[in-house]
């Protein structure tokens, strides 16, 4: 560890070129988990009291320039600035017990920074500095500190004051403070033009995560060439560009059903014109925003496949989840939660079930389910078959065991899918007269997801083969279709 004899120039040195005591601290290799960042006074003194200085000595005074290095981030002006606009903000709506935040810095930052320990580094050769750009520690270079969080050290207490909650960082409810610098693509841009010397470079866009990679592997004489050593002090510190309020999603799970045909999943536009009068999502998302009070726009709703409009879901109902972006309240009643099933199903048309809050790591489930899942339904078929019983006598005889069916892809999408032969099940069938009526069955089929129960029942001009229609020997349609079963464990 080096010795206030060998410390002392440097802080006299950096004070010289307005470095502010944050800077000072970190390119000394002080780490931001001591509390000296928020007074470097104690640090300095501490420097004096244990060296040969004289006591009654003191460290040079530190100038009123803006800082070369930080730009004034680490100022407790721009702390108070930050807080004073918090204040604006509306924070109080948002029902969370704790908060956590990033900063985003203006890009120049890492160049300076790189700028001032390249020219400490010479002046100073044998102090041992610390490594900007490595991310674990070694006995010979200590790591400095990264700013953001020298940034959390200073400005942590602060925003807990105004905002009336502490900080975790494993809070739900997040802020981005965006710091901006008016000549902060300026300053940059040379490191484009040292970039755009290599062919392999020529296309890359510069940005605040790959800066400090490229300032890594920047040729010193390069960047001397191109950046002033030490970084000029600047003519205004950073400003406040915004402050981002976000919470994490939230996801409500659960089944829903279609009562009634012709109501779509989600709203079907075409021409400008709603095809369809009803849909599950619109009733969902009404229920929801009246009684938890969020905004349709946060809402997305995801479905575990989809039925064609003309097709009820009963049963078991559907698997589903609403993802709800920044939502002001995470936290409801279970009864809430009964109170939107129960608006739901008012309106005659659909109805939820189960629905209650799901984790983020459950919502795989429902997309590997879509591969995965089997599906059940029950159709209404017509055959000009003339003797009905027979038909049926096949079908169950084919239905006792699993049958492969090849599907091109079907007609009535073709338009927006890729022509493919597809390999689906058909695990198990039963067919049902329908009394009274000669040329009608039911039809129970158990499917594998993604097979198309429609053609597999008329043939889609033989695209699908086998299907119900050759198996008979005669032409059978679909007049009616219900999916009562998917087999998937949701929520």
């Amino acid at each position: 560890m080096a010795s206030p004899e060998e410390i002392l120039p440097i802080v006299d040195y950096l004070i010289d070129l307005s470095c502010c005591p944050r800077c000072i601290l970190r390119f000394l290799g002080q780490h931001a988990k001591e509390t000296f960042y928020l007074n470097p006074k104690e640090y300095f003194n501490s420097l004096i009291m244990t060296g040969d200085k004289d006591p009654q000595e003191n460290i040079k005074k530190l100038k009123s320039n803006v800082c070369p290095v930080c730009l004034d981030c680490y100022k407790d002006s721009t702390i108070e600035k930050i807080t004073e606009q918090l204040k604006t903000l509306d924070l109080e709506s948002y029902d969370y017990s704790n908060f956590f935040f990033n900063v985003s810095f203006p890009k120049c930052i890492a160049v300076r920074a790189h700028s001032i320990l390249l020219h400490l580094k010479n002046k100073f050769p044998n102090y041992r500095f610390g490594n900007l750009y490595e991310t674990t520690s070694n006995e010979n270079v200590p790591l400095l500190e990264p700013p953001h969080k020298i940034f959390r050290v200073i400005s942590s207490k602060a925003l807990s004051e105004v905002l009336n909650r502490p900080c975790h960082p494993k809070s739900q409810l997040s802020l981005l403070i965006c710091l901006g610098y008016e000549d902060d693509d300026i300053e940059v841009k040379n490191l484009k033009d040292i970039i755009n010397n290599t062919k392999k470079n020529q296309h890359i866009r510069i940005s605040r995560n790959n800066i400090p990679e490229f300032l890594k592997e920047t040729d010193e004489k390069m960047f001397k060439s191109r950046f002033s050593v030490p970084p000029e002090i600047p003519n205004t510190p950073v400003s406040i560009v915004n402050i981002e309020i976000n919470a994490e999603p939230l996801f409500l799970g659960g089944r829903y059903f279609k009562f009634k045909r012709n109501v779509g999943q989600t709203p079907w536009i075409k021409d400008g014109q709603s095809v369809t009068d009803y849909n599950v999502q619109d009733e969902v998302f009404k229920a929801v925003s009246s009684v938890l009070g969020f905004d349709y726009n946060s809402m997305t709703f995801t479905a575990s496949g989809r039925e064609d409009v003309d097709v009820r879901m009963l049963g078991t109902g559907r698997p589903f989840y609403i993802k709800i972006d920044n939502p002001k309240r995470r936290k409801f009643l279970q009864e809430d939660l009964h109170k939107i099933e129960r608006m739901v199903i008012q309106s005659e048309l659909v109805a939820i079930t189960n629905l209650q809050t799901v984790p983020e790591s459950e919502l795989r489930r429902i997309k590997h389910g879509e591969e995965q899942k089997r599906k059940t339904y029950k159709a209404i078929c017509k055959t000009t078959c003339p003797n009905v019983k027979e038909a049926i006598s096949v079908i169950n005889k084919h239905g006792e065991s699993q049958l492969n069916v090849t599907q091109l892809t079907v007609m009535r999408v073709l338009h927006r899918r890729t022509l493919l032969p597809r390999n689906k099940i058909i695990y198990h069938m039963t067919a049902e007269e329908i009394p009274g009526h000669s040329d009608l069955f039911e039809l129970v089929m158990v499917t594998q997801a993604g097979a198309y129960v429609k053609e597999f029942v008329h043939g889609d001009f033989k695209r699908t083969q086998p299907n119900i229609s050759s198996l008979i020997g005669y032409p059978t349609d679909m007049i009616a279709l219900d999916c009562i079963d998917i087999d998937l464990a949701w929520p």
